[in-house]
């Protein structure tokens, strides 16, 4: 049986027969994949099942920055291992971090470059809130975890989490949801709790979860704020909820709580506006600049263009302008590429990169993006605990692509492709 949203979020969007139509359709899509991927009841039922939570902008060192805030996290993370930060890929932003994790690849690799980038081959541009472009799996490379689980014959399920409302080679979780950040948390962890209350056959072995007001408030009202406070509070309180329905469940279960990013306090009288550095009007048409905040990308065929850029940016004062020559050491990036810019120029902290002053919205208190070498407060979380997970395990800060092979492993599939994230991080420490 599978269970999936409409593709119309709100009933009212669509006429009921356009609905049914269409709903039909992707029912009837989904049985033909069944078809491809049956599920395995008896290796379900010999397999642990893991829970993936994600706390988005849950910056490394907030533990210890509200101690009294986590407490449920704190016993999460002291009954198994914790690292010392979770290092995102470059750009240190949402949708390429998550994808990152459940890929194994930095975001050059697998091909979600930014919340938002340009794609020459396709004349169009990704953007974070083009449905279209969210649930269209010909953006996204790599296999993801919930693909590879439902290849080997198990059933995946996703409240929320990037490129798992698209139908990356064809092939969707058996259970997902469509994103709606006003579903409430407590919903979320009650639609886990109940997916994996469900008999082998239907039950997930793998689930990914999303809370994004930590992420929310410390973009609002700055890392340092009584926002974010309360905002890890009420993150906890249902880590605490998750934690008491899982360790009901009797069979071995896994729990990775992550975060996509950390956060950095912005001063936004050090914004650095575009226009006065650079001819905006000469950025228009074909040649397009996708602003991330904390970076810019910058595509143009025009090589003059480009080179009289470079010069401008790279006398301005905390920007480090960034040549496709320099992608690879510095960004991960291949120096070419349908997505891939013909320049790069990112802020140092906490610097913000703006278009024209006066008419640019104010910029956030709180924000990511930034170069994760160079800007520690980009480290994420990573805690993981489980059966075979030995308590008190501490480790330096790694790189999120490594959390990938560790999922594989708990989950007994094997590897069918080529991944940045290396075993030999994370899997030597788990029990036999």
């Amino acid at each position: 049986m599978f269970v999936v949203n409409s593709i119309f979020p709100k009933a009212e969007r669509a006429p009921v027969t356009i609905r049914l139509f269409v709903n039909g359709l992707l029912a009837l899509a989904l049985l033909t994949y069944a078809a491809v991927g049956i599920t395995d009841v008896e290796r379900q039922a010999r397999t642990p099942i893991v829970v993936m939570l994600s706390l988005d902008g849950f910056r490394h060192d907030y533990l210890e920055q509200y101690p009294q805030q986590g407490k449920n996290l704190r016993r999460m993370a002291n009954s198994g291992l914790q690292v010392a930060g979770l290092i995102p890929g470059f750009p240190s932003s949402t949708f390429p971090s998550h994808y990152s994790i459940v890929t194994g690849l930095h975001p050059g690799k697998h091909g979600i470059i930014g919340n938002s980038f340009f794609d020459r081959s396709r004349d169009a541009i990704y953007r974070l809130g083009d449905r279209d472009a969210v649930e269209d799996g010909s953006w996204y490379g790599g296999e993801p975890l919930w693909v590879a689980a439902e290849k080997a014959g198990l059933r995946s399920a996703s409240f929320f989490w990037v490129g798992s409302e698209a139908d990356i080679q064809d092939i969707r979780p058996s259970y997902y949801k469509i994103y709606d950040g006003g579903v409430p948390n407590g919903v979320r962890v009650n639609q886990v709790l109940d997916w994996l209350a469900l008999p082998w056959g239907e039950r997930p072995n793998l689930v990914t979860l999303y809370f994004s007001l930590v992420d929310t408030a410390g973009h609002r009202y700055g890392p340092e704020s009584k926002e974010v406070a309360q905002a890890i509070a009420s993150a906890d309180k249902q880590v605490g909820r998750l934690l008491d329905g899982l360790a009901k469940i009797q069979h071995p279960v896994y729990l990775l709580i992550s975060s996509d990013h950390g956060m950095h306090e912005v001063d936004a009288s050090q914004t650095i506006f575009l226009e006065e550095h650079i001819a905006l009007d000469q950025w228009r048409g074909e040649h397009r600049i996708v602003p991330g905040g904390a970076y810019a990308f910058f595509y143009s065929a025009d090589d003059s263009l480009v080179a009289r850029t470079r010069e401008a940016l790279a006398a301005v004062s905390g920007l480090a302008v960034i040549d496709p020559q320099n992608f690879d050491a510095l960004l991960n990036f291949p120096q070419r590429g349908s997505r891939i810019p013909n320049l790069v120029a990112v802020a140092d902290a906490p610097k913000y990169i703006g278009f024209k002053r006066g008419q640019d919205r104010k910029p956030p208190r709180g924000a990511h993006g930034y170069l994760p070498q160079n800007t520690p407060t980009m480290k994420g979380i990573f805690y993981a605990s489980g059966p075979r997970i030995p308590t008190q395990t501490r480790l330096a800060a790694i790189e999120n692509v490594h959390i990938y092979p560790l999922v594989l492993d708990l989950l007994n599939i094997e590897n069918q492709s080529a991944i940045d994230g290396d075993p030999s991080v994370l899997v030597p420490y788990l029990r036999d």
